[in-house]
């Protein structure tokens, strides 16, 4: 079996796909890999760099439809044809309502990082409950059954919130899917690359006319890490992507800033660390990190193990609904109306010169007790339904007993040791099929076979 490998990335804001993670995206995309990528917000707060499009700035509406825009563009040239917005119908609202999460926006703390800002829209990301997003991401890994989860360190990188509650999201979002996916891997800066990355001596700083970084923003690494992807083959296209960005970033030869002007060197590798899954083959370890992000996934092992999850839970008993009560009361009804009026039935026969009473009615009245509560319980496999025919049993027993409620009914439901019986019986009977478990198809199946 030919798998074709599938990688999911979740990012905040539009233009952080190709920042962090474009290098990447670019040569999955050119291995002939399934690559979806998952953007949060469109972006609402961000600064805008173009005189011209200045206007933007603070306009939330209108600068969220130009980096819808934009960030086409930047699929494009990453060659991305499955690009989702969160909260869609393509991006986790299938199953859910539909949904837009804005940018929460930040401000710059004291120590050059980024923290929340001092105030936020109703509808950013951040004053979402980490769940409610968690569960529109989750049901995109359910639908795209990604082989690779990629998404922020616990750090944001620089401390964004938005990247922060993206990567606290899709951690749970991992664990909480249907699909069990092969590897949840965090972006990381070396503390080495991001100093070499924003060095002012290096070749072509001066003729990209950005300024040097008083301070380096990014944070060190959450973790070991585990996989340098060599992304020097698709600088072109994501210098085409970080262009298509205008109004968040400027791009000169290998260089591009942000709105503070701060140059920046495109990295030749990508790095990660793992968050979860299959680790790094040992061997590969020991030589250094793996060259790429699916280095020792085995994704047919992946693909085998989710069809077994996925057979093991459609064998799984559903909770019993509404309808399940209803039908277990009508049939206790029945079983009741009928066992009543029968269980007094008896037959003389002699033995000698001694009669003796057979009381065929009883024992057919329990015997349909007995079959109508065994087929709830299999059929449900719960014992609720089941004790809820019991209750109904015996209540309408117990009714058909009482002549001031019913004229003559003390007729039908005696004082008689048969009766006692009888209002006693289906609840006992109940009781031990409480504690009677019901064997599985498989296991009948699993027994026949020995």
């Amino acid at each position: 079996m030919s798998v074709t490998p599938r990688i999911l990335f979740v990012h905040a804001h539009p233009d952080d796909e190709t920042i962090a993670t474009g290098g990447t995206i670019a040569e999955l995309v050119a291995e002939g890999d399934q690559v979806t990528v998952l953007t949060a917000t469109r972006g609402e707060g961000g600064e805008v760099i173009p005189p011209e499009l200045r206007g933007l700035e603070g306009d939330r509406a209108g600068l969220a439809e130009v980096r819808e825009t934009e960030i086409a563009a930047a699929m494009r040239a990453l060659g991305v044809t499955d690009h989702r917005f969160l909260g869609t119908r393509r991006g986790g609202a299938a199953t859910l309502p539909e949904r837009r999460f804005e940018d929460s926006g930040m401000a710059w703390g004291s120590d050059g990082h980024a923290v929340p800002a001092p105030t936020m829209p109703a509808g950013a990301l951040c004053a979402a409950a980490v769940d409610d997003v968690a569960g529109y991401i989750a049901a995109v890994i359910d639908e795209v059954r990604p082989h690779a989860v990629i998404t922020y360190a616990a750090n944001g990188g620089y401390g964004h919130p938005d990247h922060v509650r993206v990567h606290d999201a899709t951690v749970a979002a991992v664990e909480a899917a249907t699909w069990t996916t092969g590897r949840l891997l965090f972006v990381e800066v070396p503390a080495e690359v991001a100093r070499a990355a924003f060095d002012p001596a290096q070749p072509g700083f001066a003729e990209s006319g950005f300024a040097p970084a008083q301070t380096i923003p990014t944070k060190a690494p959450s973790g070991p890490i585990a996989v340098a992807q060599d992304v020097t083959g698709s600088r072109p296209a994501q210098q085409a992507a970080l262009s298509a960005h205008r109004t968040q970033v400027s791009v000169g030869g290998d260089f591009y800033a942000l709105s503070n002007g701060v140059g920046t060197k495109l990295p030749d590798h990508e790095y990660y660390s793992i968050g979860a899954g299959t680790p790094i083959p040992a061997e590969t370890v020991q030589a250094g990190p793996a060259l790429h992000v699916l280095a020792g996934l085995d994704l047919e092992a992946i693909e085998d193990e989710n069809a077994l999850a996925g057979r093991r839970r459609r064998r799984e008993p559903k909770k019993p609904g509404v309808l399940a009560f209803i039908h277990a009361g009508l049939l206790g009804l029945l079983i009741g109306f009928l066992g009543g009026l029968q269980h007094l039935n008896v037959s003389v026969v002699r033995l000698g010169e001694q009669p003796v009473i057979l009381p065929w009615g009883l024992a057919l009245a329990l015997l349909m007790a007995v079959a109508g509560l065994w087929h709830l319980k299999t059929m449900y496999r719960s014992t609720g339904p089941m004790l809820v025919a019991a209750i109904v049993i015996a209540l309408l027993s117990y009714i058909l007993g009482q002549p001031q409620w019913l004229p003559g009914a003390d007729t039908i439901v005696t004082g008689t040791l048969r009766s006692v019986v009888w209002l006693l019986g289906p609840m006992i009977v109940a009781a031990v099929f409480a504690f009677t478990p019901v064997m599985g198809r498989e296991k009948r199946r699993a027994g026949r076979t020995r």
